[in-house]
């Protein structure tokens, strides 16, 4: 007998399940079980936060939009019916959105733990899932990162993890100060062996278990990844958070405890990526790093003109400015570069507003001077008021002749008085359940807001012990809260932190390979490479790098580094390497984000920053020393753009009459050169064989002109 055949209504179903089992889920963690926000957390989730006038969760939708997810749970601990609110009211909720979105309301987690628990309770995960904070700003192309979980999981049935990374310097300004996590990766394969959190009061070294080292003979130690939180999880990971009630943070516990288990038997890789933008707004810091960072088209697409609210209209003028619909600007206002104003604001005559945003239906007086601050919804700032690297909450004014410094926070709904001066890292909020208790009677905040003023100061011992040792007022002979300003400052370094960076050689970087009879390394074994030379390297490139991104006047460049080099007593060989490292950098910048092809982002940049080189190359072996340092630069960039990058930067050297022909000669026939790959030597090859055709034309016209 024939087997049945089967009817169209039995494949229909079949195929609607198979749909069903194939949907990719996301989980979106809104709650960092921080206090890092505080004072403004008190009234409003971290991810409703404005991050560049949009809600910090609308830049971690959109990546979930581009990642080809179906199902997106919203998982919300504190202020969870605010959430539910604002998605509800989204474009997310729209029948026309790409995915189907769900609140999951979890009062009572305290960790991430706790929610990943809710939610194998719930029994809301069917499959692999994408596991991301609600603070996330990426523009990375997901579906390659996918694709390689995919693939690893079919050659290790173990794998239950894939952890995004991206690469980046240990002293990188989006990276959080913050226990920074140091990863210990083998080399072939990408799997992480290991993960340690440096925090604030650990002992300056690693310990790496000798049994680690027999599981492969080449192994990594990177303390220059920024930790994304972007993960593709298995279905098996919520209920082994269920089965370990131990399990609270999500590295620290669950990574580390999935990899020093014997029993459990389970593996996770990394996947870092080099040519996309990731980081997580994890505080003050990295809250005003990112936002420079989008400001600056750094996250192509993701910029303030793409407009990510249905309602915003904003436009995009040169110097990085951006405008919406209905903003009146005095005429003799100076809106100068990377601004963002919201609609209905209005900037009275002689304000100054510089790398600032400022929100929606603000009023900014006459003559009043903002700079490097952020500005949110409905704020009123009078006359000759200053604000400086400074947060200002919706709904406050800062009254006439007010002054706020650097570093300061200010909340919701707080009012700073006529002619007052709020001090450095102050933080201000109308909660009285959080008031200093050294400053907690009312004649004191009376002296710091004014009898006019509303506001008291934000206790910032209640910041919570994760981050700090509340044993201890400082760190490194820093005050503790100095690590969380809105100001970096990459002197206040973990001591740690900076150990473990010293794995690298200065010129490489940041990690070394390990060989098998490796132990341990502590910081005793690495000081020799805690020298001036590593001091000078990353000073030099912060500041050159400023120089770029506010684009300072060249000369006053210049000074810095020469001062820099003096102070530090380096040679010229550091400040040329610090010079070029600094503008490849955003040469490739340029290149990755879409904003330049190759030719045009090293014009662009060596145009206007090539006369540096006249005060850093004095002779020809300066020159030689030179071109080797691009050589070498070049080596570590992204293999598809560097040899083209390599060439033309040789060319604008030549051009400008930074390197002399005779050194590019001698050095195309050095054994360095002779050794780089083939697509360099290509490319190099086609331009000195036109130099010297050029150079033997030129000397046969001069032949027969005589």
């Amino acid at each position: 007998m024939p087997p049945k055949k089967e009817n169209k209504k039995d494949k229909k179903g079949a195929a609607a399940e198979f749909e069903e089992e194939t949907k990719f889920q996301a989980v979106v963690l809104t709650d960092s079980y921080q206090n890092r926000f505080r004072p403004m957390t008190l009234d409003k989730p971290r991810c409703l936060l404005p991050l560049v006038n949009a809600p910090l969760i609308e830049y971690t939708l959109e990546f979930l939009a581009t990642a080809g997810v179906d199902e997106v749970y919203i998982v919300c601990c504190s202020h969870g019916d605010q959430i539910e609110d604002y998605i509800r009211e989204s474009k997310w909720s729209r029948p026309w959105s790409p995915f189907t979105v769900q609140t999951v309301l979890s009062p009572e987690s305290m960790s991430v733990g706790d929610a990943m628990r809710d939610i194998d309770t719930k029994g809301l995960i069917k499959s692999d899932f994408l596991l991301i904070s609600g603070d996330v700003v990426t523009n990375i192309q997901f579906d390659k990162v996918l694709q390689a979980h995919r693939e690893r999981k079919i050659k290790d049935k173990n794998s239950i993890m894939t952890m995004v990374l991206r690469e980046a310097s240990s002293m990188h300004r989006t990276r959080s100060k913050i226990d920074p996590g140091v990863f210990i990766l083998d080399e072939a394969t990408d799997r992480c062996i290991r993960y340690e959190e440096i925090t604030v009061d650990s002992t300056p070294h690693i310990a790496i278990d000798p049994e680690l080292l027999d599981e492969s003979n080449d192994i990594s130690v990177r303390n220059d990844l920024i930790d994304c939180h972007i993960d593709i999880c298995s279905a098996d990971i919520p209920a082994l958070f269920q089965e370990n009630f131990d399990y609270d943070n999500l590295r620290k516990d669950f990574v580390r405890g999935i990899l020093t288990s014997d029993l459990l038997g389970k593996t996770i890789y990394t996947h870092i990526v080099n040519d996309s933008y990731a980081s997580r707004v994890e505080n003050f810091q990295t809250y005003d790093a990112i936002s420079r960072d989008i400001i600056s088209r750094y996250t192509y697409p993701i910029c303030p003109d793409s407009n990510l609210l249905d309602s915003q209209t904003y436009s995009y003028q040169s110097g990085h400015i951006y405008k919406e619909n209905d903003v009146v600007l005095a005429q003799s206002c100076m809106i100068k570069s990377a601004t963002v104003i919201g609609k209905d604001t209005f900037v009275g005559d002689g304000t100054k507003v510089d790398f600032s945003t400022i929100g929606r239906k603000c009023t900014i007086g006459n003559n009043v001077v903002i700079e490097g601050s952020y500005i949110w919804d409905n704020v009123t700032i009078e006359d000759n008021a200053i604000i400086k690297n400074s947060i200002v909450s919706s709904n406050t004014i800062i009254k006439e002749g007010a002054i706020v410094q650097s570093g300061s926070i200010v909340s919701f709904g707080v009012i700073v008085g006529k002619g007052q001066t709020i001090p450095l890292d102050t933080k201000l909020t109308i909660n009285e359940d959080y008031v200093d208790e050294q400053d907690d009677d009312e004649e004191s905040s009376n002296r710091l807001v004014g009898s006019d003023g509303k506001g008291i100061i934000y206790c910032e011992s209640d910041i919570e012990s994760d981050d700090y040792d509340e044993d201890d007022d400082s760190i490194g002979g820093h005050n503790r809260g100095a690590l969380n300003s809105l100001v970096s400052n990459f002197y206040q370094l973990n001591v740690s932190d900076v150990s473990i960076a010293s794995l690298s050689q200065p010129r490489k970087k940041t990690r070394r390979r390990y060989s098998t009879t490796s132990v341990t390394t502590a910081a005793s074994d690495l000081s020799d490479l805690e020298d001036e030379e590593e001091d000078f390297m990353r000073e030099a490139q912060l500041s050159l790098d400023r120089a770029i991104f506010e684009n300072h006047d060249l000369d006053i460049a210049a000074l810095e580094l020469n001062t820099l080099r003096m102070a530090m007593n380096v040679s010229y060989h550091e400040v040329r390497l610090a010079t070029i490292t600094t503008l490849h950098n955003h040469i490739f910048r340029l290149v990755l984000t879409d904003t330049l092809d190759v030719k045009s982002a090293v014009n662009k940049v060596h145009n206007r920053w090539y006369p540096l080189f006249s005060r850093q190359v004095f002779d020809r072996d300066d020159q030689e020393d030179l071109l080797q340092i691009v050589l070498d630069d070049s080596s570590r960039r992204p293999a598809a753009n560097a040899a083209k990058a390599l060439m033309y930067t040789v060319m604008s050297f030549y051009d400008n009459d930074v390197v002399e022909e005779e050194v590019i000669n001698k050095w195309w026939n050095s054994d360095a050169v002779k050794a780089s790959d083939e697509k360099t030597k290509e490319l190099l090859a086609k331009w000195i064989d036109w130099l010297q055709n050029a150079e033997s034309d030129s000397s046969e016209e001069e032949s027969d002109d005589e």
